[in-house]
């Protein structure tokens, strides 16, 4: 009777394991995919602001090369006793608000001494870089954190094939050895998903 009692329990514990176990591979797997989809876009996040900071340095230079021309014409026009502003130049528009001004206090600079011209100029390309290394970060954590589930599903598929194993055991002491296992497993998976932030899924 008390064999037939402990073989039952034995029993009931592997079932139970393998729910357990079962629901925490299922949790897994959606984590890891839902951080595979964070991580992605991320990823396309980052690349699409490198491509615009790249195109607003592109920009930024092409301004200011043709603004330096202007700049030393308007100097000129200064030191002629004429308006900075009189006649038509082709600037940009960052040179009229910004850089002439400082060419009026101080006739003799140069248009990069000029920093609010430079910052607006130049500015949102370190902001735009900024917010791309930001999502280049996360694209990593997320990435790291799927890559870890994927790893954990694998072994948690290794304890329901121990689980599964059990069945045709009969060895009382490999059986607890390996009932013990996969519950050492359970309980590591449980603590690596605490350790992940969870995602939930946008309906």
């Amino acid at each position: 009777m008390n064999k037939i009692i402990k073989l039952f329990t034995q029993e009931v514990t592997v079932v139970i394991l393998l729910g357990v176990i079962s629901v925490i591979t299922a949790w897994a797997g959606v984590q890891s995919s839902l951080l595979g989809g964070k991580a992605n876009k991320a990823l396309s996040i980052y690349m699409e602001g490198i491509s615009k900071s790249n195109n607003l340095f592109l920009t930024a230079e092409l301004k200011y090369r043709t603004d330096m021309v202007v700049w030393a014409d308007k100097q000129t026009t200064l030191s002629q006793g004429i308006d900075v502003y009189t006649g038509y130049s082709a600037g940009s528009y960052e040179l009229f608000e910004f850089a002439l001004p400082c060419l009026q206090e101080n006739p003799e600079s140069q248009l990069a001494d000029c920093i609010s011209y430079m910052d607006e100029l130049y500015l949102p390309i370190q902001e735009e870089t900024d917010k791309a290394m930001q999502s280049l970060k996360e694209y990593e954590v997320s990435n790291q954190q799927s890559d870890r589930l994927q790893m954990l599903t694998a072994l948690l598929a290794v304890a329901l094939f121990m689980l599964g194993v059990t069945s045709v055991i009969h060895q009382e002491k490999l059986q607890f050895a390996i009932v013990l296992g996969s519950i050492i497993i359970a309980v590591f998976s449980i603590a690596v998903l605490f350790s992940v932030p969870v995602i939930s899924v946008a309906w």
